[in-house]
Parts: C-alpha cells; structure tokens; sequence
C-alpha cells in the first residue's frame, strides 16, 4: 500500500513538472509572438514616420527657395532705400535706381511645409527631429510677425505715392499689367519713375517713411536668415535619418 502511494506521488509529480513545463513552453511562445509583432508595428510605424518625413523634406525644399527669393527682394529694397537716402544727402543725379517700383513692394511669403501638415510634430517619434521642427514653426511665426510689420509701412508709402499722385498710371495701363513675381515685365513696368524717387528723397515726410521701412525690412531680413538657417539644419537632420 505505501509503496502504491509513493508510486502514485511520483506518477503526480511528474505529471506537475510535465504541466509547468507546457505552460512554460506556451508563455514563451506567447512572449516570442508579442515581440514579432512589436517589432512588426514598429517596422511599420517606422516606415510610415519616414514615409511622412519624405514628404515634409520635400515642402522644406521648396520653402527653402521661397525664403531665398524673398531675401533676395530684401537684399534689393534695402539697396533702393540706400540709394535714396544718398541721393537725399548728395543730390547725385547719376544714382540709378535698378527696380524704382520696389519702393512699394511687398514680400511674398508663401511656405508650405507646415499648411501642408501642420499636425506633423503629432506623427513624429524622433524627439530630435520634434523638437527641431518645433524650433522651425517658431521661427516661421517670426517672419510672419516681421513680414507683416513691413507690410504695415509699405501700406503708408503706397498711400503717400497715391496722395502726392506720384503713379504712373499710362504706363501701366499701357504695359501687359503683369504681376507675376518671376515677371522681369513687373519690375520694368513703371509705376513708379527715377524722377519721382528723386521727388521723394527730398521729401522730409516720406524719409521718416524710409527710415521706418528699412527698420522693419531689416528685422525682416534677420527673421529670414535664421529661418534659412533653421531650414536648412532641419533638412540635413531628416536625410540623415532617412538614410539610416
């Protein structure tokens, strides 16, 4: 009888042991399935996040020409308003002014990374690359808020032309009346003529306009330099990890 029992004990035991060794067996499928499958939804995940970092690099690209086209413009009007002032001191009538209607142009700021997904910094785990894109959007309200305040004073300087009747309005009626920013006809087009720049150079009012001006074009020259900057140490952070 006992020695049934200790068989009995010994047929249970082994059954025990044989029992955890299954569940063992199982739990380590179990975790060896839900690690695939983490590693598939981050292959996934990863692809997607690279996918949506292609496209962001590819709008970064074409603001990054936008913002040197509208430095470029900058780079002109701050030449024109330092002309003018020279003219006002020196009254040298063998200054020429290259694009006279850029006395009353406006920048045109038109960036398309962040319209085209302004949610990105929500799909985006690279904290590196968040947080620079992040930085990126700062600086783009920068020269928004810069832009904008030149804006302000080109508004008061066209008013003036208008009021001092300074418009060429033959001119433009007469020309093809094209305004598109990459026209050379809009820049040759003459509004605006050497002499009447010369007519306001001397003009005590509008240099107060000039001074106010070229203050802001310049603060709005610096905002576009460092969101060139920023632009361009952004789309270096994204090749990079796209290549890895």
């Amino acid at each position: 009888m006992e020695n049934l029992s200790a068989e009995q004990a010994g047929k249970t035991s082994k059954y025990f042991k044989y029992a955890i060794g299954e569940i063992v067996l199982v739990v380590i499928g179990i975790l060896i399935a839900l690690q695939i499958n983490n590693w598939n939804e981050g292959r996934k995940e990863n692809k997607k996040e690279k996918a949506t970092l292609q496209r962001f690099l590819n709008d970064l690209k074409a603001d990054s020409i936008n913002f040197q086209t509208n430095l470029n413009y900058i780079n002109a009007i701050d030449s024109l308003h330092f002309k003018m002032f020279t003219y006002s001191q020196k009254q040298d009538s063998t200054i020429t002014f290259q694009n006279p209607t850029y006395i009353r142009r406006a920048l045109i700021y038109i960036p398309t990374a962040r319209e085209n997904d302004p949610e990105i910094t929500n799909k985006i785990n690279h904290h590196i690359i968040r947080e620079e894109i992040q930085n990126y959007f700062r600086s783009m309200n920068l020269v928004s808020d810069s832009k904008n305040e030149f804006e302000d004073v080109v508004f008061k300087i066209r008013e003036f032309i208008r009021n001092k009747k300074l418009h060429r309005v033959n001119d433009w009626f007469e020309s093809n009346r094209n305004l598109k920013s990459t026209s050379n006809n809009y820049n040759n087009t003459l509004i605006i003529k050497k002499e009447e720049l010369f007519l306001l150079s001397n003009d005590a009012e509008f240099q107060q306009l000039l001074l106010e001006s070229n203050l802001k074009l310049i603060e709005a020259k610096n905002s576009f330099e460092d969101l060139i900057t920023s632009n361009e140490n952004l789309i270096q952070l994204i090749i990079t990890y796209l290549k890895n």
